[in-house]
């Protein structure tokens, strides 16, 4: 079941909101959450009900394992092995499932011999759920998780405004929330009105905006998967697209899962903060998939050794935690090296910052703004050159779309194009560049919506930035003031207007989305 269904926004929506506040303000708030836990896992076998069996198993298994952790002092001979134990079976068993049939197809190509690959299904959102309930473990062991009954803790895994494609959320977020939620069992109005307004907002970005996209970045990308060669043209409105396509896909989801949340006085931390506005690539990272960047920075970056162990030791870090990542993502070379690309951005940022001292120029008031915009263009064109990994298919196909990025495939304008040269036509020819059909450029309106949605990127504030003033997510700064093209905006504000905007948004796309004309949330796949 999709955030962007139907089903979901008509029907289990509206009933489990109606059914958790009317069980927790008229009968009792445990009750309500038990109901929360139910319908979360209800959400979640929607798609493959036998898969139930694993994450009821798996919550159960963490929760008991935490019990015992918790009754041995720590660091103790025994508290350490149950630890080690614990994340053995968590990772063991997502290796079983996401990697198996990744390991067994690598080593019948390294070896030249032929293994049967597996039938196995990807469990949803086991990336998700293994790596909050690992950190839970870890914190535990550390004493820095307070210890939680069964169906706080339940509610804190099975939540399914997050559940599926995260953010991965830290107990020390969630589980007083929880068991406030618990305790008071009323409707605030307030967070109804944000949280669906934010959905709204979220809706948009992902139906009309990603989706625009992606019709546009399929064409490339499944035309190199299938052998063709774009040429420069191609390629580039390609990757392009599908750079903005990932954005307003995982701005959406990230939007939709906090306004869900936030339908039930929860606000989850922020997971998406305007990445294409980054001046640098570590930047890039604070502000794209924050949860993930803080598990790996704490619980792989920090026990690797960080920054503590000398400048090679860190660039080395950077690039095994980034791999990781990589694989993180997905179960195949293209994500590897992907992560090995954002591995190696960092380390020459780092390497960058400590030979010029550059860092400082950012500071002046005088030089400041040119460097910032000068990052920001490099720093978006970089994250571009990377996506193509992340998209292509196959490691061939990455090639391919590669070549046609650094014009190996040929440069090749529409015929028109001729026309409106003039005189440097003859130009272009003689330096290799044919005029001749381009089947997958959507031409002038193609680099209409681009601009565009560059605009909307670079220049106008983000949904948490026009929520302020109502503490949208966790950790967002209030003090943010919205603004739209360098001029302060109004921040939002409940309203009659404003309610009858948001409703027939919601309502225009909901008419798209009983069209069909939708696809799942990328990071869905994950």
């Amino acid at each position: 079941m999709l955030f962007n269904s139907p089903e979901f926004l008509l029907v289990f929506l509206p009933i489990v909101l109606v059914g958790y506040y009317a069980l927790s303000f008229k009968v009792h708030a445990k009750l309500g959450a038990g109901f929360l836990v139910l319908t979360s896992l209800f959400f979640y076998g929607w798609w493959e009900p036998v898969y139930l069996l694993l994450i009821m198993v798996s919550i159960l298994f963490n929760f008991v394992m935490a019990r015992v952790i918790t009754a041995w002092p720590r660091p103790s001979a025994v508290a350490k092995p149950l630890l080690i134990v614990s994340i053995t079976a968590n990772l063991g068993t997502l290796a079983f499932f996401k990697y198996a049939n990744f390991f067994i197809e690598s080593f019948s190509a390294l070896s030249g011999q032929s293994f049967n690959s597996l039938t196995i299904i990807l469990p949803l959102a086991i990336s998700f759920f293994t790596f909050q309930q690992i950190a839970f473990l870890v914190d535990v062991y550390r004493n820095q998780a307070n210890e939680a009954d069964l169906l706080t803790y339940s509610l804190f895994v099975t939540f399914f405004p997050q559940l599926i494609a995260g953010p991965i959320v830290h107990h020390g977020e969630m589980m007083g929330q929880f068991k406030k939620a618990v305790s008071r069992g009323k409707p605030l109005w307030d967070n109804l009105a944000v949280g669906l307004t934010i959905i709204a907002m979220g809706l948009f970005k992902k139906v009309i905006l990603a989706e625009k996209m992606a019709f546009w970045s399929d064409r490339v990308f499944n035309t190199a998967y299938m052998g063709g060669s774009p040429s420069f043209i191609e390629a580039w409105v390609g990757v392009i697209c599908f750079t903005f396509q990932i954005y307003f896909d995982f701005s959406g989801y990230s939007d939709i899962a906090i306004g869900l949340a936030r339908l039930f006085g929860i606000r989850l931390p922020l997971n998406f903060d305007s990445p294409y506005k980054a001046t640098n690539i570590v930047d890039f990272w604070r502000r794209w998939h924050i949860t993930l960047s803080r598990f790996l920075r704490d619980y792989i970056y920090f026990p690797l050794g960080g920054n503590r162990k000398g400048r090679i030791r860190r660039y080395v870090n950077l690039m095994t935690v980034m791999a990781l990542g990589g694989l993180w993502h997905g179960a195949g070379w293209t994500f590897i090296m992907w992560g090995v690309l954002h591995g190696l951005y960092l380390a020459i940022n780092h390497l960058w910052w400590a030979v010029t001292g550059s860092r400082k120029k950012y500071e002046d008031r005088r030089t400041g703004q040119m460097y910032r915009w000068f990052g920001r263009a490099v720093t978006l064109a970089a994250v571009a050159l990377s996506w193509t990994l992340f998209r292509a298919s196959s490691l061939e196909s990455a090639l391919n779309m590669y070549k046609g990025l650094f014009t190996l495939n040929g440069v090749v304008l529409p015929p028109h194009y001729k026309t409106i040269l003039g005189y440097w036509a003859e130009t272009a020819s003689q330096i290799g560049i044919r005029f001749d059909a381009v089947p997958t450029y959507g031409g002038g309106m193609q680099i209409v919506w681009i601009v565009a949605v560059l605009i909307i990127v670079w220049f106008f504030p983000s949904t948490q930035e026009l929520m302020h003033k109502y503490e949208p997510a966790l950790d967002f700064d209030a003090s943010r003031s919205p603004k739209v093209m360098g001029i302060h905006f109004p921040a939002w504000r409940p309203s009659f207007m404003l309610g009858i905007l948001c409703g027939a948004v919601v309502l225009s796309l909901t008419i798209k989305l009983l069209q069909g004309q939708t696809g799942e949330f990328i990071y869905f796949q994950f």
